[in-house]
């Protein structure tokens, strides 16, 4: 029940410290769907590559059977007219009644060597076509005997392919045919194609279903407990080992509250034990009245010691938040950005607490030793550091022996970083213990802490305070008895 309360004092107080933070929605995200978005858009984009790369191929390949077939066509024809030595209007008898062999695809026409069209098969009155003479197939087959050109046209996606050769009358014959062009045969191919992508986006769809069952089968049966010792596949291992290192986290966490709050429990139960005590002998009536007044300044004297404990447990608490990431220090109403004067905090600590060294007979002092004229300033929150320089300054007259001396020592440095150190002459603390003093409720001397009044949270607010600011802590022995402690400060 007192560590109830207690903790509930605890939460208390960071609730009203810190603002709430909006938790962000459960996000539902399908596997399904997003394994199918993955896969229709992968489908999509094949599709589309194969469908641009058949057409640009089928093209190719077209192109160059009809540039063959024209070329084979008017070397046929010549051949046959220059054998034949067909010239004037039985050349034109010739051409018209071949024409109706031809293809409604093939065009022939006679061109006279001054550019004037003789014949066209696919123009019954061929007067009414312009001079050719400045056609290139034309220009190119007087000059070289025969000539090869295409033309396309934008308004009909078409190209016409043009192969001309000079006869013996130097009059040119030019046959000419006319082929959709590439993005022409991808439109006349954009119907079947959209329905063979449409297919494969229903395929897609499907099977990213079963991909997502078979993924999720895997994903259940993976042990929480035990990831690393789950049967699944091998993509999944980075995932398994983070479960693993989160799940041993989330144990030592565990393990630590446990035995955190049990110390708390058995640290607040000594002054519970004894307030109880005496406030029932009083209740009683079986106290004698000279000793009422004892009685009631020991209630009082175990209520500030077990007060104090509660306030070092809060403190820490924060300082515990602050330092693993859980808030910071805006969340927690904490100014982190203050400029600190150490010594200033050396000097107000020696002060406070020379009237308890004093009753303790040990010989408290202050060193500052600055680089220059600068003063050994630290950024950072002044109230946490004020509290983690008296807790060295106390920490060190407490565990001390009658005549010893503590010192503490500001030091600071030209490239701006500072040192707090702390020496004294008391009873020192073992190497094999140096790194357990700063864990909560730890004691080198049980004994000695009882009866100074110890609670054992002293130097873990001081690491804790350290590590907020990105500060080293370090534990040394003196010579030739006692403990340094010393605190450096990255520089500004």
């Amino acid at each position: 029940m007192v560590v109830t309360a207690v903790l509930d004092e605890e939460k208390a107080s960071s609730e009203t410290e810190k603002p709430a933070r909006r938790k962000r929605p459960l996000a539902h995200h399908s596997l399904a769907h997003k394994a199918a978005a993955a896969i229709m858009v992968a489908t999509t984009a094949v599709a589309l590559v194969c469908v641009v790369a058949f057409a640009a191929a089928s093209y190719a390949t077209l192109d160059s059977r009809a540039s063959e077939g024209i070329t084979d066509e008017s070397h046929r024809y010549a051949s046959y007219i220059e054998a034949a030595q067909l010239d004037g209007d039985e050349l034109l008898d010739f051409l018209d009644e071949q024409s109706e062999f031809m293809g409604s695809d093939m065009r022939v026409t006679l061109i006279a060597s001054d550019g004037t069209v003789l014949f066209d098969n696919d123009v019954a009155d061929v007067s009414t076509l312009g001079s050719h003479a400045g056609r290139p197939e034309f220009v190119q087959a007087e000059l070289n005997g025969e000539s090869s050109a295409g033309r396309y046209s934008e308004t009909l996606q078409e190209v016409t392919l043009y192969h001309s050769v000079r006869l013996h009358n130097d009059d040119v014959l030019r046959f000419a045919t006319t082929q959709s062009s590439v993005w022409g045969m991808m439109l006349h191919m954009l119907g079947p194609c959209a329905v063979v992508v449409a297919l494969a986006l229903i395929a897609a769809a499907v099977g990213s279903r079963f991909l997502a069952q078979v993924i999720s089968a895997d994903l259940m049966r993976i042990d929480l407990d035990r990831p690393l010792e789950s049967d699944a596949p091998v993509e999944l291992a980075p995932l398994l080992m983070r479960l693993d290192a989160q799940h041993r986290r989330l144990e030592a966490q565990a393990s630590e509250r446990r035995q955190y709050t049990a110390n708390v429990s058995h640290e607040l139960k000594t002054p519970l034990t004894v307030i109880s005590g005496y406030a029932e002998i009083i209740a009683a009536g079986i106290a004698k009245d000279e000793d009422v007044k004892s009685f009631a300044h020991t209630i009082h004297s175990e209520s500030q010691r077990m007060r104090s404990m509660v306030d070092d447990i809060i403190s820490l608490s924060k300082l515990d938040d602050m330092g693993k990431g859980g808030a910071s220090g805006d969340d927690l109403g904490v100014d982190m950005n203050q400029t600190v004067s150490l010594e200033s905090l050396a000097n107000d600590a020696c002060e406070r607490l020379r009237p308890y060294a004093e009753d303790h007979r040990v010989s408290l002092t202050c060193e500052i030793e600055r680089s220059g004229n600068e003063p050994v300033v630290v950024r950072g929150n002044m109230q946490i550091l004020s509290e983690m320089v008296r807790n060295l300054v106390e920490n060190a007259i407490r565990y001390n022996v009658e005549g010893g001396r503590a010192t503490v020592s500001v030091i600071g440095a030209a490239d701006g970083s500072a040192v707090v150190r702390m020496s004294d002459t008391g009873i020192g603390i073992p190497p094999e213990l140096r790194e357990r003093v700063f864990e909560r409720f730890f004691r080198v001397d049980e004994s000695r802490s009882k009866e100074t009044g110890g609670s054992g949270l002293g130097l873990a607010i001081v690491k804790h305070a350290a590590q907020v600011h990105g500060a080293k802590i370090t534990v040394m022995g003196n010579d030739p008895q006692g403990t340094i402690i010393e605190v450096r400060f990255p520089a500004k």
